[in-house]
């Protein structure tokens, strides 16, 4: 039997869960990986059990002595970087070495199929597929079909895509993004992310506090200051809520300074990034789950399918968050939770003291969500498309 390839550019990425279930969920026993690095700072939070091929080794074995004051560490890092077409490297490294590994890596291993992740990443892969005869298909994300299209060297790259076997995408607002730019409606897979569902979640006893739930990574497209406007709004309706907001990132210090501004300090705790198992935890107490997701002004960067906002469904969480990208497929209005526009802090925090004050609403749209998640999003149903997809054998 052939084995599975997975490619991506971190192994061990904290954020990047639904990669590790791809890696070690997809195909149990028949996967090697791929990827760029497994080391921190980024990556390095988990590891698989499997062959695996790390490129940045590779440069590394393989460096030319350079006859520049630049660091060896920088040559590595930045030869590594042009490897997945993101800049010119200071030095090149011995020609094709990288090429070659890949090439005896993916024979070594009788690899039948690749699945690559992230579409820029993939374009570097697709010249050595087609040169081994091996089916190849690339699982779009998130920045990958927002970020990367603003800008049309990019698009021009992407129409390389219309040679592979398939394009998998985590939504539909992302198919049509794609179709828009030239790429052939017959190469796209709309494949939701799916999560394990756990076991049924205990509800809160009338008159305990209501506890609400963010999580994710505190960057722009995040929004978390528009987040902590909204519920800093709710709690002065109704104080009798908490937030626990599980996260970090680079606008970590400014959502501390509006803790401070607003001497929020009793209403809201902040726990930094944490590993998957902890905040599967938090959600097993939580009431409600908030997520305040817009398109970054400078970049146009957007989410593609927050797995948190599945996570939370599956654990009986109705979903606060926001009309943005693939966001209404999962959440549906009204029903399984609420969602405003982007921006728009004065509204999300009215839906928050709405939910907050119906704790039978509140129930009602978390059991919702759970039985869509279980029809529409559960892991077993991505896990069975895309292998019918990738059809391995």
């Amino acid at each position: 039997m052939k084995n599975l390839a997975v490619i991506a550019p971190n192994l061990g990425a904290r954020s990047e869960i639904f990669i590790q279930r791809h890696m070690e969920d997809l195909l149990p026993g028949r996967t090697v990986v791929i990827a760029l690095s497994d080391k921190p700072p980024y990556c390095g939070y988990w590891k698989v059990d499997s062959p695996t091929l790390i490129i940045q080794d590779i440069v590394a074995r393989d460096k030319v002595v350079s006859q520049t004051k630049v660091s060896l560490k920088k040559q590595i890092y930045q030869a590594a970087l042009y490897k997945i077409g993101f800049r010119k490297p200071v030095r090149q490294v011995k020609r094709n070495a990288v090429d070659d590994a890949i090439e005896y890596f993916l024979v070594k291993h009788n690899v039948g199929a690749i699945l690559s992740e992230y579409l820029d990443h993939s374009l570097d892969y697709i010249h050595i597929a087609q040169k081994l005869n091996i089916p190849f298909y690339a699982h779009a994300h998130g920045y990958d079909v927002s970020l990367r299209l603003k800008n049309e060297e990019w698009r021009k790259k992407y129409l390389a895509l219309n040679e592979i076997d398939g394009i998998i995408m985590m939504n539909e607002y992302s198919r049509q993004a794609l179709i828009k730019i030239g790429i052939k409606e017959e190469k796209l897979h709309t494949i939701p992310y799916g999560v394990l569902v756990p076991k049924k979640k205990e509800y809160l006893k009338k008159g305990s506090q209501v506890k609400c739930l963010a999580v994710g990574r505190m960057v722009a497209k995040k929004a978390p200051i528009l987040l902590m406007d909204s519920f800093r709004r709710a709690v002065e309706v109704y104080p009798d809520m908490h937030l626990d907001y599980v996260g970090a990132g680079d606008l970590l210090p400014a959502v501390k300074q509006y803790i401070q501004a607003f001497n929020l300090h009793d209403k809201v705790t902040l726990y930094g990034a944490l590993d998957n198992g902890n905040v599967l935890q938090f959600m097993q107490q939580a009431d409600i789950f908030l997520q305040h997701s817009v398109t970054c002004f400078d970049t146009g960067d957007q989410e593609g399918f927050p797995v948190a906002i599945l996570e939370a469904m599956a654990h009986e969480l109705p979903v606060i968050s926001t009309l943005h990208s693939g966001i209404p497929e999962a959440v549906i209005d009204g029903q399984t939770g609420l969602l405003v526009p982007e921006g728009n802090s004065v509204l999300m925090a009215e839906k928050i003291v709405k939910l907050a004050t119906d704790i039978k609403l509140t129930q009602h749209m978390g059991k919702k969500g759970r039985i869509r998640l279980e029809q529409c999003f559960s892991w077993e149903k991505e896990r069975d498309s895309l292998l019918s997809l990738i059809n391995i054998t």
